[in-house]
C-alpha cells in the first residue's frame, strides 16, 4: 500500500506515529510511506520552527505531551534537555517545543518503510489504479498522483493521502500585499522583523496572539532604540482574557464522550443546544461560578479589565478558564452534534464570549504590554475601518469616525484567511484543489470534510474514502482545533480510522 503524508507538522507526526505503530503490530501488511515537506529540519511544523525565544507556547508544559500513555513526557524531556523549563506551569519557547517533536519522532522517520522527499506538493490528480485521470464520481476507487513544486508529477500512484498542510495563509483584508513597508506574514520574526529601522512609525494590525508576538519581539529587539510608540490597530477592544494559572482543585465538567453519545441516542442523533446550555449552567452552579458576573466584569477585553485580571485573583474567572480547557477536546463532537439551526444560534449568541475566555493570553505577555503602555511605548487605536497605501509611502489607517493615522511600517497580525477563494490568491496548492473541485468550501469557511473521519468531501467526486485533511482548514468542522495536543491526536485519529478499515478488509 502506497501512502503519502503531505506536511509533517504536529498533525502529520500524529499520522506517521499511528502508521508506524500499525506496521509494527501487523508486519505482514505491505505499507510504504512517502513524506513530502520542504522544511529543514523536518518534523516540527511551521509554528514551532526556529525563532526568537520570546515566542512561547500558549499552553502549560504539563498539557503538551504527545504520548497518550505518558502525560508527563514533555516534562521528562525538559528535565533532561532544559531543566530550567521543567515546570508543569511553564510556557516554553515554541522552538523548544519543535525540538521536542523532532526528538520524539526521529525514530519514526528513520523507519525503513518511510521515504522523505524534501519538496512541497502543489497539485493532486484523482486517478484510477492505472493512473488514468478520473473526471467525476465514476464507480471507481480513487487513487492519487502528486505534483511537486518543480512541476514534476510523481510516478507513484497513492492509495491514501494525508493532507497535513497546516494553517491557511494570513488574511489580506485590506489588499496590501506587495506594497513597500507592509509585512504580510511576520514569521519567523527574527527574519521578517529584524531589519526595521527604529525611527519609523510602526503599526500592528490586530492584537491577538500573533500581535503579542510581534509587539514583544519589536520591544525587546529594539529596546531603547525605538523613536516612537508602536501602535496596535484593532476593530474592537484589544484582548481576550489573562490566563490565571494551573488549578489543582476539583472542577465539575459533565461534557465527555458518554454524555455526547447519550444525548445523540436520546435525540435522533443530535444534541439540542438547550441541553448544552443547561448542562453548562448546572456545571457552573456546582463549581459555584457566577457566570454573569465573570462576563460582565471581564468579557470585553478592555485595558481596564486586563489590569484587573493582572492585579487581582478571581476564583470564578479562573475556574471558568480551566473549564473551557477541560471541555476543548469534546468541542468538535458537541458542535457537529448540533442541528444546523442550533449551531447557527450558538455561533451568533454564545461562541464569541465562550471563545473570549477560552482563547487566553499569558500573564507575562500582557504584563509586558501594560508596562509598555504606561511608559508610552505602546498605544492602541480601535474601531479600525480601512487601510489605504499612500502614494508617497506608508499607510493611512482610517477609523469609523472618519479620523486617520499614518504609519511607515505595517505588520499584519489580523489572523488567517478562512475562505477558500481568497486564499487561492496566495497558495497555489489551495488554488489547484479549488480549481479541480477536490476541495469544497464549508458553510462558514474552511474545507468541507466528514466528521470525525476527516475525509475530504468534493462536489465533483463525492466523499473521498482515502483523502484526509487536518489542521486549521477544517476549523469549522473540528471546532476548537487550535492547540498542539489536539492537532497531534487528530492526526493519529484519522490514520487509525483508515487503518481499522484495512484490518477488517485484511481479515
Amino acid at each position: 500500500m502506497q501512502i503519502a503524508i503531505v506536511g509533517l507538522g504536529v498533525a502529520g507526526n500524529g499520522s506517521l506515529k499511528a502508521l508506524i505503530d500499525f506496521k509494527n503490530q501487523y508486519p505482514k501488511q505491505p505499507l510504504t510511506i512517502d513524506i513530502y515537506d520542504e522544511a529543514t529540519p523536518l518534523g516540527n511544523g511551521f509554528p514551532y520552527q526556529e525563532d526568537d525565544n520570546k515566542l512561547v507556547m500558549n499552553s502549560y508544559a504539563k498539557d503538551l505531551s504527545i504520548e497518550a500513555d505518558n502525560p508527563n513526557d514533555l516534562l521528562d524531556w525538559l528535565s533532561y534537555h532544559h531543566k530550567e523549563y521543567c515546570n508543569p506551569a511553564a510556557f516554553i519557547p515554541r522552538a523548544m517545543y519543535g525540538d521536542y517533536l523532532k526528538d520524539r519522532m526521529k525514530h519514526y522517520l528513520d523507519n525503513d518503510h518511510v521515504h522523505i522527499h524534501y519538496q512541497r506538493i502543489q497539485d493532486i490528480q484523482v486517478v484510477d489504479q492505472t493512473g488514468s485521470h478520473i473526471t467525476g464520481s465514476q464507480e471507481k476507487n480513487c487513487y492519487y498522483r502528486l505534483q511537486t513544486a518543480d512541476g514534476h508529477w510523481q510516478n507513484t500512484i497513492y492509495n491514501v493521502v494525508f493532507l497535513n498542510i497546516g494553517h491557511p495563509p494570513y488574511a489580506d483584508h485590506y489588499h496590501l500585499i506587495g506594497h513597500s513597508g507592509y509585512i504580510h506574514d511576520p514569521y519567523p520574526v527574527k527574519e521578517k522583523l529584524a531589519a526595521i529601522h527604529p525611527n519609523k512609525k510602526i503599526g500592528i494590525i490586530g492584537s491577538g496572539l500573533t500581535g503579542l508576538d510581534v509587539m514583544r519581539y519589536l520591544q525587546y529587539h529594539y529596546a531603547n532604540q525605538l523613536a516612537r510608540s508602536i501602535t496596535f490597530f484593532t476593530r474592537s477592544t484589544p484582548f481576550s482574557s489573562v490566563k490565571q494559572g494551573p488549578y489543582d482543585g476539583y472542577i465539575q465538567a459533565t461534557f465527555n464522550m458518554d454524555w455526547i453519545k447519550n444525548q445523540q441516542s436520546a435525540h435522533n442523533g443530535y444534541i439540542p443546544l438547550d441541553n448544552i446550555l443547561e448542562t453548562f449552567m448546572e456545571d457552573m452552579a456546582v463549581n459555584k461560578v457566577d457566570v454573569k458576573r465573570v462576563i460582565d466584569r471581564y468579557g470585553s477585553g478592555a485595558i481596564t479589565e486586563i489590569r484587573q485580571e493582572l492585579a487581582h485573583y478571581d476564583r470564578d474567572l479562573h475556574i471558568f478558564q480551566i473549564y473551557t480547557g477541560i471541555v476543548t477536546p469534546y468541542l468538535p463532537y458537541i458542535y457537529m452534534g448540533m442541528s444546523v439551526l442550533d449551531r447557527n444560534i450558538y455561533k451568533q449568541e454564545y461562541m464569541p464570549i465562550f471563545e473570549h475566555f477560552r482563547s487566553q493570553m499569558t500573564h507575562e505577555a500582557l504584563e509586558d504590554i501594560m508596562q509598555w503602555y504606561d511608559e508610552g511605548k505602546v498605544t492602541f487605536h480601535s474601531k479600525l475601518a480601512d487601510i489605504k497605501p499612500c502614494s508617497d509611502g506608508g499607510f493611512e489607517l482610517i477609523f469609523e469616525n472618519g479620523s486617520s493615522k499614518h504609519v511607515d511600517i505595517l505588520v499584519n497580525a489580523a489572523g488567517f484567511e478562512s475562505q477558500l477563494l481568497p486564499a487561492t490568491q496566495q497558495d497555489v496548492f489551495i488554488k489547484n484543489m479549488v480549481n479541480r473541485e477536490i476541495f469544497t468550501p464549508a458553510l462558514d469557511g474552511g474545507v468541507l470534510v466528514t466528521w470525525p473521519q476527516g475525509q475530504v468531501i468534493s462536489q465533483r467526486y463525492g466523499t473521498f474514502d482515502n483523502l484526509f485533511l487536518t489542521g486549521r482548514w477544517i476549523m469549522t468542522t473540528q471546532y476548537g482545533n487550535n492547540n498542539a495536543q489536539m492537532s497531534f491526536t487528530f492526526g493519529q485519529q484519522v490514520a487509525k480510522q483508515f487503518l481499522d478499515r484495512q484490518v477488517k478488509a485484511y481479515k
